[in-house]
């Protein structure tokens, strides 16, 4: 099993790139993504692009790409470790 991947967001335009690799990982389009969390392509294109969306709407995207938001301190060490399969 590959490491999993994490992405750092500290700004508006650095979280939409994050979502876009997200999807790119999960290999979505925005359509197949838009539909998967109930928004539109135009709110993904906007969002990857940097603009401003609904944070509820930036949850929904994240989770429908299999990643969730997590907020620790900055200067935070972080470690990522593979969940067990079967576990929740």
């Amino acid at each position: 099993m590959s490491a999993p991947t994490w992405f750092r967001a500290r700004t508006g335009p650095a979280l939409g790139t994050a979502i876009k690799r997200a999807r790119e990982r999960a290999l979505l389009s925005q359509d197949e993504l838009a539909e998967a969390a109930g928004t539109s392509r135009p709110t993904v294109s906007r969002l990857e692009r940097g603009a401003s969306v609904a944070s509820g709407t930036v949850i929904e995207l994240a989770s429908a790409c299999g990643y969730e938001i997590v907020l620790v301190p900055r200067g935070s060490r972080i470690t990522v470790e593979p969940r067990d399969e079967g576990k929740g």
